[in-house]
């Protein structure tokens, strides 16, 4: 089972808090969330790396506040893994105001978009990026419903990108959404299955895998993560 934990970002911290909570991530993402400029992208990322931390203490039977933090390596195509767990496979996504993690036994996806993007440069996307059949799909779509499918295509293709590593350097035009099995299509070869989630309104919501997806837990820990 992939299970998926999700966190609203905290808007602000105390510095002994901030720090505190800072010191439970591994030092690379610390050096990094330091060097940032932008208060917004500090919490982003900061609640991306706690979850993580929790995801792994969770998977691993630790105690999330006396835990160290767990070193991250970094793979093929530069995914990251837990050093300590490599049989353990992960992925992080952040957007708006909310952060999530995906964690399993095997290669996993996760994307999460906030739906913020205007009706003209949605249009514009959707003409670059996504498939002939897929923007066919959205011109016959109804005006009012379209940007949500917009945001919901846009949330598949990038969870799949992100399970393979490639990023959007993979291309998002070269791979179509088979809505009825749930599945991502490559040719004639099915590549990836697909979980959509709509417990966070406003936001695309989607995990994938390479494995059938026999079940998606998906979990809220705002209360957890934050604890002081």
């Amino acid at each position: 089972m992939i299970k998926v934990y999700y966190s609203k970002v905290s808007p602000f911290l105390e510095e002994d808090t901030f720090f505190r909570q800072l010191a439970k991530i591994p030092a690379d993402r610390r050096e990094k969330i330091l060097r940032m400029k932008n208060k917004e992208a500090r919490m982003r990322s900061l609640t991306a790396g706690l979850l993580l931390q929790y995801a792994l203490c969770e998977e691993t039977g630790l105690d999330y506040e006396t835990a160290e933090p767990f070193p991250i390596r970094y793979g093929e195509k530069g995914k990251p893994y837990p050093a300590r767990e490599p049989s353990v496979h992960f992925n992080l996504s952040h957007s708006g105001d909310y952060a999530c993690c995906a964690i399993g036994d095997g290669p996993v996806g996760i994307d999460i978009q906030q739906k913020t993007e205007g009706k003209e440069r949605l249009e514009r996307l959707a003409e670059r990026f996504f498939t002939c059949s897929e923007k066919r799909m959205l011109s016959e779509c109804e005006k009012e419903q379209r940007r949500e499918l917009f945001f919901r295509m846009w949330s598949i293709k990038e969870s799949y990108l992100k399970l393979t590593g490639e990023g959007l350097c993979g291309g998002l035009s070269s791979f179509e959404i088979s809505w009825r099995e749930k599945r991502i299509v490559q040719g004639d070869e099915y590549r990836a299955c697909f979980e959509e989630s709509n417990v966070l309104k406003g936001y695309g919501f989607c995990v994938c895998a390479e494995k059938e997806l026999e079940g998606v837990w998906w979990e809220s820990i705002q209360n957890q993560v934050f604890a002081v």
